[in-house]
């Protein structure tokens, strides 16, 4: 499905997961601005705008990203004061090397077919030492069982967006291979052993 197809059947008054946006502020209000000016911020997957206006509240400079059209002429109707831009379905970002201080992307890595290529774009466009905070379903050893044991077919629907799936592990040695370091995790959301959703905050390492 298409994300413009996706973005027209989502409500919009769905829910935000009010930890997963407090933990993208905290990243933020703890990111190193330039000598010039303020922390310049990624959204990247915004959608229709509400997270990028909860981090632009902060006093930093934030650029919405997202590659639906449909979901961005919300975000610019809802609020026409931010930036918003439109990304390519490959994955290019359409910004010059080391553009932002940190980078928020929650709920965007399961839906991506092409994970190398716009984790080597998220490098790029990042500054030395810019932060990263992500959020993404998580798939611990126990859910797992549970989906595997009872709800496979539901839980892998061929017809749902999702295409990636993560743990803990495979989570961070995705940030690692990309040169993020010094990952931090933590697990938000439902029950003890079978936790929504994985976030993890990380530091762009090297040159």
């Amino acid at each position: 499905m298409h994300v413009d197809e996706i973005w027209g059947q989502v409500p919009s008054d769905r829910p935000l997961d009010p930890v997963a946006v407090h933990f993208a502020l905290d990243t933020v209000r703890s990111a190193k601005p330039p000598v010039d000016g303020p922390v310049r911020v990624l959204d990247l997957g915004c959608g229709d705008g509400r997270v990028t206006a909860e981090l632009a509240g902060t006093g930093a400079r934030v650029t919405g990203a997202d590659p639906s059209s449909v979901a961005l002429e919300r975000a610019r109707a809802a609020h026409p004061e931010l930036e918003f831009t439109l990304t390519a379905p490959d994955g290019v970002l359409p910004f010059a090397d080391a553009s932002f201080d940190a980078i928020v992307c929650l709920n965007v890595l399961q839906h991506v077919a092409d994970t190398q290529k716009l984790m080597s774009e998220v490098r790029r466009v990042h500054a030395p030492a810019g932060l990263l905070a992500v959020a993404v379903p998580f798939h611990g050893v126990i859910k797992n069982l549970a989906v595997a044991l009872g709800s496979f077919e539901r839980h892998h629907d061929p017809l749902e967006p999702v295409l990636r799936f993560y743990t803990k592990r495979s989570l961070t040695e995705l940030l690692e291979q990309f040169g993020f370091e010094d990952v931090r995790l933590e697990t938000i959301g439902g029950l003890p052993l079978v936790r929504e959703t994985l976030l993890a905050r990380t530091r762009r390492g090297g040159p």
